[in-house]
């Protein structure tokens, strides 16, 4: 899990350690999300989570204020996701758009693997957030799909894709990896996660390049 990051919205800690309290806080995390999971966000309790995680619940308020805290911690880690795309397109400068694309559906669908547990929790009690912590994941979001669209737009003006919606091919990729995670149940039954990634990108190809010089869609 990603470590996180300080949070706009301050959470109570005693300690100064940034790294710490980062740590602490990602296997508070993982352990509640397990809990919640199994009983449900209300009905789990501080003691639940210390007995998950092996830490004692005075240890647990070291690093965090309530049980309430977890939800916006959530919200945070899910707010740098686009950072982990923007990071291959600054590593692979030379690399042609449709590589590039290939490279962020890969990631995308990697970090919906990782996150499974997490967006099943989201989707089971996203009534439990607040309007705040809402707009966060709808922000993180549209992050997504602005970056993907951004992609899309240059092989369009580049004459390396053709789409009819930048927009709506975006939101599909977004998906996609999303449906992943929140299906694994019953997709994880015919493929892998690569051979998944490899048929959804294929997929995805076919609809966004031209057609090749040459071809024709008359019959015969």
């Amino acid at each position: 899990m990603k470590k996180l990051t300080q949070t706009d919205t301050e959470i109570r800690t005693y300690s100064n350690n940034t790294e710490l309290i980062n740590e602490r806080r990602g296997q508070i995390l993982q352990g509640a999300i397990e809990v919640f999971l199994r009983k449900g966000f209300n009905a789990t309790t501080l003691r639940d989570i210390s007995q998950a995680t092996g830490f004692s619940i005075g240890n647990i308020y070291r690093y965090i204020g309530s049980k309430d805290d977890l939800l916006h911690l959530l919200c945070e880690v899910r707010s740098h996701a686009r950072e982990g795309l923007e990071k291959i397109v600054s590593e692979n400068k030379d690399m042609n758009l449709c590589d590039l694309l290939k490279e962020c559906i890969r990631y995308h669908f990697a970090v919906g693997e990782k996150s499974r547990d997490f967006n099943l929790f989201f989707n089971r009690e996203i009534y439990h957030f607040s309007p705040a912590d809402r707009r966060i994941l709808l922000e993180s979001q549209i992050q997504i799909v602005d970056f993907f669209k951004g992609i899309l737009e240059r092989g369009v003006a580049q004459g390396v894709f053709q789409i009819r919606s930048t927009q709506a091919m975006a939101h599909n990729i977004l998906m996609l990896g999303h449906d992943w995670g929140q299906r694994y149940w019953y997709l994880s039954r015919y493929f892998s996660l690569d051979e998944y990634t490899e048929i959804q990108t294929e997929l995805i190809l076919k609809q966004i390049l031209p057609p090749a010089s040459g071809t024709t869609n008359k019959q015969p």
